[in-house]
This record gives C-alpha cells, sequence and structure tokens, in this order.
C-alpha cells in the first residue's frame, strides 16, 4: 500500500477533526479543580496526604468503599510541578490523539486509561498510601499514539511514523526509568494506563483509517468499550482486601 503524501494527510486529519476541544477541557478542568483545591487551603508546592484523600485521592481502603476515587485522582496533584508537567506532556501528546482518534473516542481513552491507571495503582502504590495525578490517563494517550504508529504504520506517512515512534518510545523509556528511581512516581498507573490506551485504541478505528472508520468506526468504539468495563470489573473483583 503506498504511504500519503505527509501534507496532504496532516490537511485531511485536521478536517476530520478541525476542533480539539476535548485535549483543551481535560487541560482546563486539571486547572480548575488544582485552584479549588489552593482556595481550600492545600499546599501549592507539596500538598499532605491528608487534603488530597478529602479531594478524591486514590487510596485502596478508601477507594473500595468509594469507587468514584478512581476517577477523581486523576484530577488531583501533588503540587504545581506535578501538575505542570503532567498538563506539558497531555498538550503535547493529546492534540495528536485528538486528531487521531477523532474528539469522543479520543475521551473514551482518556478516561478508561485513568481509570485503568488509577485500578492498577490499587495493587501496588495505592495499597499503601494516596496516590493521584493524570499520568496514568496521560500515559493511555501515550498507548494509544503506539497503537496507531505501530499496527497501522503503512498508512501513516514514513516520516512522520519516523519521528513520533522515536519520541513517544523516549518518553515511556524515560518515564518508566524514572518512576523506579524516584519513589513518588506511580510506575503501576503509567503501565496500566499505557497498556488500557493501547488495547482500547487497537479495537478502536482511528480517523486517519478512512475506510475502516467509516465502516465500522461505531462497532469497534462500543466493543472497545464493553471491553474495558469488562476487565475493569474483573481486576476490582480481584482486588487485595485493604489492611
Amino acid at each position: 500500500m503506498a504511504h500519503p503524501d505527509h501534507d496532504e494527510f496532516l490537511w485531511r486529519l485536521q478536517q476530520a477533526t478541525p476542533r480539539l476541544w476535548v485535549t483543551k477541557f481535560i487541560v482546563g478542568l486539571n486547572v480548575a479543580v488544582w485552584l479549588l483545591n489552593l482556595l481550600s487551603g492545600m499546599s501549592p508546592i507539596s500538598p499532605d496526604a491528608r487534603s488530597l484523600l478529602f479531594w478524591g485521592g486514590n487510596f485502596l481502603p478508601f477507594t473500595q468503599e468509594q469507587p468514584w476515587r478512581l476517577m477523581s485522582a486523576t484530577l488531583l496533584h501533588g503540587g504545581i510541578i506535578h501538575l505542570g508537567f503532567n498538563m506539558w506532556a497531555l498538550w503535547d501528546t493529546g492534540r495528536i490523539a485528538e486528531r487521531f482518534y477523532g474528539n469522543t473516542q479520543f475521551l473514551v481513552i482518556y478516561v478508561f486509561s485513568g481509570l485503568f491507571g488509577s485500578m492498577a495503582s490499587l495493587f501496588f502504590a495505592a495499597s499503601k498510601t494516596v496516590s493521584v495525578g493524570a499520568s496514568g490517563a496521560i500515559f493511555g494517550v501515550v498507548g494509544a499514539l503506539l497503537s496507531a504508529l505501530f499496527t497501522k504504520h503503512n498508512k501513516l506517512p514514513p516520516a512522520l511514523v519516523a519521528a513520533m515512534r522515536s519520541s513517544m518510545l523516549i518518553f515511556v523509556g524515560y518515564s518508566m526509568v524514572m518512576g523506579f528511581v524516584a519513589s513518588h512516581l506511580d510506575n503501576a498507573a503509567h503501565i496500566g494506563g499505557m497498556i488500557g490506551g493501547f488495547a482500547l485504541a487497537t479495537v478502536m478505528a482511528e480517523k486517519f483509517d478512512w475506510e475502516e472508520y467509516r465502516r465500522a468506526g461505531l462497532v469497534r468504539a462500543t466493543l472497545a468499550i464493553g471491553g474495558a468495563i469488562a476487565v475493569l470489573v474483573l481486576i476490582w473483583n480481584l482486588l487485595p482486601a485493604a489492611r
């Protein structure tokens, strides 16, 4: 199959998803929540675990009683540096992924990746302490991009594939190494979110795969959502007992 022309591909992608409102909305929502945290008296640099838990942090004994914490924890951050790095990463990767998958599918990938990241954390970091941050969801966005780059590379411009594949793998590798070196980073959430995003995106049809998206996009998205819910329920039932 002939590779598409780079400029034509970018133009068609922009026409398919002209407005990137989801990425902007998520960034704005995270910043708004952080500002509300500050108004409540939370430290802007290093908030304590009690405050993060009050606002919906992910911690096994509480989350098992209040499952909504799986999502609320993805809107909380451990200070302005944590928030700034995550929002930069989301802005950088989200704008591309939202073009690739369209507004609605991108939102689905982000939300479910965040849930998978929070769920994975319950077996590790969040079983011992309060875990917060959007990084699980953001790694899901990266996973979705990697899915496109490795499974549909023949439908993408070669130069774009080479550049993005290298930058994505470097980002993942660096983040994984830092996650093992720095105790405050939640690698379980990163890995869980990335696997979730990769799996969801692999089932879904990308918008640059025009024929497949128009033919089976809705069916494949429905299957991806149904499968994600089933896996989340299964993992939930495997959670360790809170101590």
